[in-house]
């Protein structure tokens, strides 16, 4: 019964675009998702029992939806995974840079910025590249994400508001 629902959560991590490495010889069958080009960044899903039923549980204990939503728990993986592999891959890129060409790090009031741009954006995840100097953005667009990087927070909030549809 466990790897029937895990392969059909597989089903559904396939359709969102990621990879999966079924590990069923394990003493708890997991199913690992990852991204191709960054596969050192991943979730490894278990299917656990709670609250009267069984639930896709993250490698961080998160459940994520019970065993008959597979969709609801590949699109949580999605938003699980989705601002790693996009750092990884946009850090990755820059690489080229001359040494000390990074921009400094944000004030100390980083955490009250981040708290203050997801006020503003409901729905949208955003974080501070340290690798890269940037703000970024993942900003819901039907089934996918668009991402969005910026210099600052400021910026960052244009580019977004302007990637929504007007009202």
């Amino acid at each position: 019964m466990v790897r029937a629902h895990l392969d059909r959560l597989a089903a559904e991590v396939v359709r969102e675009g990621w990879q999966v490495l079924p590990r069923y010889d394990e003493p708890r069958p997991l199913l690992r998702v990852f991204d191709a080009d960054v596969p050192q960044f991943g979730e490894s899903i278990a299917l656990v029992p709670a609250s009267g039923t069984w639930w896709f549980r993250s490698s961080t204990g998160e459940h994520l939806a019970p065993y008959d939503r597979p969709v609801r728990a590949a699109e949580r993986i999605t938003r699980i995974l989705t601002p790693f592999v996009t750092t990884a891959i946009a850090a990755r890129s820059r690489q080229g840079r001359a040494p000390g060409r990074y921009p400094p790090e944000p004030a100390p009031s980083l955490s009250v910025t981040i708290a203050e741009v997801r006020h503003r954006l409901p729905g949208v995840v955003c974080w501070w590249g340290a690798s890269t100097g940037e703000w970024w953005a993942l900003v819901p667009d039907g089934t996918r994400w668009r991402i969005i990087n910026a210099r600052d927070p400021d910026h960052l909030i244009q580019a977004v508001l302007g990637t929504r549809p007007s009202a």
